[in-house]
């Protein structure tokens, strides 16, 4: 199933990957780009494999790393995958 960032996701993704570099180091920002990309393959194998989430019905939450978790949702029409937001919990959550 293709999988693909909503415009929120992607925004959020950016502003993340920005905090890495600027924070940590470029390494670390492209480690996390390189665990989301495993996450979006397992994703797109599997969609199902992740648990729902429990405050957003139809929603499923995949933890990317301890401190990120991505939502999503299965569109079983168009056989795809949004992925609605990537949340930091270093930073102020916006979903």
């Amino acid at each position: 199933m293709p999988v693909y960032l909503s415009q929120t996701a992607y925004d959020q993704l950016h502003e993340l990957l920005d905090y890495l570099e600027a924070n940590w180091s470029s390494t670390v920002s492209d480690n996390y780009l390189n665990k989301l990309e495993r996450t979006m393959e397992v994703i797109s194998n599997m969609p199902y494999s992740f648990p729902a989430a429990d405050n957003f019905p139809g929603l499923r939450k995949c933890v990317v790393t301890r401190q990120s978790i991505a939502y999503y949702r299965i569109d079983e029409v168009r056989k795809e995958v949004e992925i609605l937001a990537v949340i930091d919990s270093r930073r102020d959550v916006r979903f």
